[in-house]
């Protein structure tokens, strides 16, 4: 069975009751509370805001503007529950990526950010982005491929086959031409999950933040790098 046949057999019973779009500008602050909710004890954001209390409001701001500079691309997807409430959402990067330098940066919301949090946190951030475009490159050889970028189920959400059916939907739509897929992540259970979304762990190493203690990164690829 291939990576794509073994996508594409995800959870269908869940997949026929999810309701999938691609993300709109009123969507986002729902989305990036799935996001902060589903991240909070995630060790890159926990190394990103230290302070626990203040770590999901950080994470909201944080997630709303990195939503709103994949916008224009429409490369993020909602999955809705029968309200309409936004409950998964996945960001897949293009070919090519988008836009993340550091002045687009500041037009989606650094300075802010730098208001809120403080220049230590600002270094934080940009130590990060950094360590997972160098991650993303290696793994890549700097070839053409997509990343999910960002992947979240509402914690109260998991366990229901959504998360499976999100990304099975969002992979068959937007993978038709046959380039190789990249993510990260951090832990055993995300691998598990993403290996039986048809995934392979290309890498494991460990990554350590200044100042702070280190934690596993796994890299994980779908499809051929032929």
């Amino acid at each position: 069975m291939t990576n794509r046949d073994r996508a594409s057999t995800l959870a269908p019973a869940a997949a026929q009751s999810l309701a999938v779009r691609p993300l709109r500008g009123e969507d986002i602050p729902d989305t990036a509370a799935v996001l902060a909710r589903a991240m909070h004890d995630d060790p890159a954001y926990a190394f990103l805001f230290s302070d626990r209390q203040r770590r999901g409001a950080g994470l909201c701001a944080l997630f709303a503007a990195n939503l709103r500079l994949h916008l224009p691309y429409a490369c993020t997807y909602v999955g809705r529950d029968a309200s309409g409430r936004v409950r998964s959402t996945v960001t897949l990067r293009p070919p090519g990526g988008v836009d993340t330098s550091t002045i687009e940066m500041l037009r989606a919301g650094l300075l802010p950010f730098a208001r809120s949090h403080g220049l230590g946190a600002v270094r934080r951030l940009l130590w990060l982005k950094s360590a997972y475009e160098a991650i993303e490159f290696q793994a890549s050889r700097g070839r053409l491929h997509r990343l999910v970028h960002m992947m979240a189920v509402d914690p109260d959400w998991q366990g229901r086959g959504r998360g499976s059916a999100l990304l099975g939907t969002v992979l068959a739509l937007a993978t038709g031409d046959g380039l190789p897929v990249y993510l990260t992540t951090h832990t055993e259970l995300n691998v598990c999950f993403y290996r039986r979304a048809g995934f392979d762990v290309q890498c494991e190493r460990t990554l350590a933040p200044p100042r702070s203690a280190p934690y596993p990164v796994w890299t994980m690829r779908m499809g051929s790098m032929a």
